[in-house]
């Protein structure tokens, strides 16, 4: 997580994470990023915050928005888990308690099968979305559950939305965003409306 993060983390703006670097020893050490953009371990960050008085619970849409910014194969893929996860969640709600009550190594082998009935009959088979593999599935299964809680919260549309939304903010570079107009037209496919 960067600095950004973990003052979203603790409710004050970058300068204060910044001062905390420098006066307090026991402070977090990086764990990756660069010197001028380094990033902490969410565990470790959420441990020093607690210990000073500085957090007293994450919030569950922070702590989701970590696990994808911290997904150990990239918050483009942790999207895309999280995306097929609720679309579950959504258009099975009543299949996705069952299965988030199973240990995680059992969750890990049926989840692939769910989540392939319910992309395939969302997107169709020759769908451009694979169903995540279970090897794939095990390293995502804490933010496939922290999503489908968010998601109990406040919908799984707006799960995803946020989620999107904050990895493109955090990314702003990376992306170049289609305006709407242009973005309807390809959304309605071949099939819809014709521009001539």
């Amino acid at each position: 997580m960067t600095a950004v993060g973990i003052a979203r983390l603790a409710g004050v703006g970058r300068a204060a994470v910044s001062n905390w670097r420098r006066r307090h020893a026991g402070f977090p050490k990086p764990v990756g990023g660069t010197e001028t953009s380094p990033s902490f371990a969410l565990a470790e960050v959420e441990e020093w915050l607690r210990a000073q008085g500085k957090l007293a619970e994450v919030p569950l849409r922070e702590r989701v928005w970590q696990q994808v910014a911290g997904h150990p194969a990239g918050a483009v893929t942790a999207l895309v888990h999280a995306g097929c996860a609720l679309l579950l969640v959504r258009d099975r709600s009543a299949a996705w308690p069952s299965l988030a009550a199973l240990p995680d190594e059992r969750l890990t082998e049926v989840l692939p099968v769910a989540l392939e009935e319910t992309l395939t009959e969302r997107l169709g088979p020759g769908r451009a979305v694979l169903t995540p593999a279970p090897g794939a599935l095990a390293v995502s299964l804490p933010l496939l559950r922290g999503a489908a809680e968010l998601a109990a919260d406040t919908g799984a549309r707006q799960a995803f939305e946020f989620l999107l939304g904050r990895h493109l903010d955090a990314n702003p570079r990376q992306y170049t965003l289609t305006p709407p107009g242009p973005a309807a037209l390809m959304a309605a496919g071949p099939g819809g409306v014709s521009v001539y």
